[in-house]
């Protein structure tokens, strides 16, 4: 569709099909499955569409065509919609505050429990405390207010590309 209407559409109406056809369907039920082998094929999908949006060249790198169209790519977006969740449901996760009382520079961090399984390890939960965790301190210090930590996390992310392996490719901090 995005090809087809490349040609008669301005980058407006191009982004509104992507969200329509694409990212709905891509974004349904991600925090399930967005850690899977299968999203790096859905990555390379969206890279493809994202090219033809701008009519870029096939090889170009959509490093800076996601960022001008504010698009998030699917590691990102899994990431975003897994920290969702976590703000969401706070009340669920432990602190290290609250599983010790020793004072550390780590203790608003979500506690990740003892683990061995690499399955368990590749889920949701497991994945989400340690990219949680990983944010920098300016976006989980707004946990408490949802809306600015939603915005503060889509800005961040739109602004450092993050790979298929949940790798930030530019400086995180």
């Amino acid at each position: 569709m995005v090809r087809q209407m490349y040609h008669i559409c301005k980058n407006d109406t191009l982004r509104l099909i992507y969200f329509a056809y694409f990212h709905s369907i891509a974004s349904y039920g991600m925090i399930l499955w967005g850690n899977s082998s299968y999203s790096g094929k859905i990555l390379t999908l969206q890279k493809r569409i994202i090219r033809s949006m701008m009519g870029a060249h096939p090889r170009t790198s959509c490093r800076e065509l996601l960022k001008k169209l504010e698009i998030l790519t699917i590691p990102s977006q899994y990431i975003y919609s897994l920290m969702n969740f976590f703000i969401g449901n706070q009340d669920k996760f432990l602190t290290n505050s609250s599983v010790h009382s020793i004072n550390t520079r780590n203790k608003h961090h979500l506690h990740r429990p003892i683990a061995n399984l690499s399955c368990f390890q590749k889920g949701a939960s497991y994945s989400g405390i340690r990219i949680f965790n990983n944010l920098p301190q300016s976006i989980t210090s707004l946990t408490n207010e949802k809306p600015q930590s939603k915005v503060a996390l889509k800005k961040f992310l739109c602004a450092h590309c993050v790979d298929e392996s949940f790798a930030c490719t530019d400086d995180m901090y």
